[in-house]
Protein backbone atom coordinates (compact mmCIF):
# COMPACT_ATOMS: atom_id res chain seq x y z
CA UNK A 1 0.00 0.00 0.00
CA UNK A 2 3.17 2.23 0.62
CA UNK A 3 4.00 2.43 -3.12
CA UNK A 4 0.40 2.63 -3.85
CA UNK A 5 0.28 6.24 -2.20
CA UNK A 6 3.30 7.08 -3.22
CA UNK A 7 2.61 6.22 -7.08
CA UNK A 8 -0.45 8.35 -6.34
CA UNK A 9 1.27 11.28 -4.55
CA UNK A 10 3.98 11.81 -7.80
CA UNK A 11 1.22 11.25 -9.97
CA UNK A 12 -0.39 14.49 -7.87
CA UNK A 13 2.85 15.91 -8.32
CA UNK A 14 3.70 15.19 -12.07
CA UNK A 15 -0.09 16.81 -12.62
CA UNK A 16 0.51 19.72 -10.50
CA UNK A 17 3.68 20.40 -12.13
CA UNK A 18 2.06 20.20 -15.58
CA UNK A 19 -1.00 22.07 -14.77
CA UNK A 20 1.96 24.77 -13.27
CA UNK A 21 3.78 24.66 -16.52
CA UNK A 22 0.75 25.53 -18.67
CA UNK A 23 -0.05 28.40 -16.45
CA UNK A 24 3.29 29.61 -16.48
CA UNK A 25 2.87 29.53 -20.24
CA UNK A 26 -0.31 31.39 -20.34
CA UNK A 27 0.91 33.88 -18.10
CA UNK A 28 4.39 34.41 -20.64
CA UNK A 29 1.72 34.98 -23.39
CA UNK A 30 -0.01 37.33 -21.42
CA UNK A 31 3.37 39.38 -20.33
CA UNK A 32 4.08 39.49 -23.85
CA UNK A 33 1.10 41.02 -25.62
CA UNK A 34 1.57 43.60 -23.01
CA UNK A 35 4.50 44.27 -23.73
CA UNK A 36 3.75 44.82 -26.86
CA UNK A 37 0.97 46.46 -26.45
CA UNK A 38 3.10 49.06 -23.99
CA UNK A 39 6.19 49.24 -26.82
CA UNK A 40 3.14 49.77 -29.37
CA UNK A 41 1.90 52.97 -27.38
CA UNK A 42 5.16 54.57 -26.49
CA UNK A 43 6.14 54.41 -29.96
CA UNK A 44 2.46 56.08 -31.14
CA UNK A 45 3.06 58.51 -28.46
CA UNK A 46 6.78 59.66 -29.63
CA UNK A 47 5.45 60.03 -33.15
CA UNK A 48 2.84 62.33 -31.88
CA UNK A 49 5.13 64.11 -29.76
CA UNK A 50 7.55 64.54 -32.92
CA UNK A 51 4.37 65.89 -34.52
CA UNK A 52 3.68 68.06 -31.53
CA UNK A 53 7.33 69.55 -31.58
CA UNK A 54 7.09 70.23 -35.39
CA UNK A 55 3.79 72.35 -35.86
CA UNK A 56 5.37 74.45 -32.61
CA UNK A 57 8.54 74.75 -34.61
CA UNK A 58 6.52 75.85 -37.67
CA UNK A 59 4.40 78.20 -35.32
CA UNK A 60 7.08 79.65 -33.31
CA UNK A 61 9.14 80.58 -37.18
CA UNK A 62 5.31 82.07 -38.32
CA UNK A 63 5.28 83.97 -34.97
CA UNK A 64 9.06 85.51 -35.74
CA UNK A 65 8.10 86.59 -39.48
CA UNK A 66 4.74 87.92 -37.72
CA UNK A 67 6.74 90.07 -35.71
CA UNK A 68 8.87 91.16 -38.45
CA UNK A 69 6.05 92.08 -40.35
CA UNK A 70 4.76 94.03 -37.71
CA UNK A 71 7.87 95.91 -36.75
CA UNK A 72 8.03 97.08 -40.82
CA UNK A 73 4.08 98.20 -40.82
CA UNK A 74 5.11 99.90 -38.01
CA UNK A 75 8.05 101.71 -39.24
CA UNK A 76 5.75 102.11 -42.51
CA UNK A 77 2.72 103.78 -40.70
CA UNK A 78 4.79 106.12 -38.50
CA UNK A 79 6.86 107.10 -41.60
CA UNK A 80 3.21 107.96 -43.26
CA UNK A 81 2.00 109.34 -40.15
CA UNK A 82 4.73 112.23 -40.19
CA UNK A 83 4.68 112.48 -43.99
CA UNK A 84 0.61 113.78 -43.60
CA UNK A 85 1.98 115.73 -40.65
CA UNK A 86 4.37 117.64 -42.16
CA UNK A 87 1.95 117.76 -45.11
CA UNK A 88 -0.78 119.02 -42.97
CA UNK A 89 1.69 121.21 -40.73
CA UNK A 90 3.15 123.36 -43.70
CA UNK A 91 0.14 123.54 -45.59
CA UNK A 92 -0.31 122.21 -48.85
CA UNK A 93 2.10 124.07 -51.42
CA UNK A 94 5.00 123.33 -48.52
CA UNK A 95 4.71 127.29 -47.22
CA UNK A 96 3.09 126.84 -43.41
CA UNK A 97 -0.10 128.94 -43.23
CA UNK A 98 0.06 132.03 -41.17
Amino acid sequence: MANENIEKQMEFIIEQQAQFASKMGQLEDIVARLANAALDRFEATDKRIDDVDERISALVDSQIRTEENVKKTDENLRNLIAVVDRYFAEGRNGHSEE
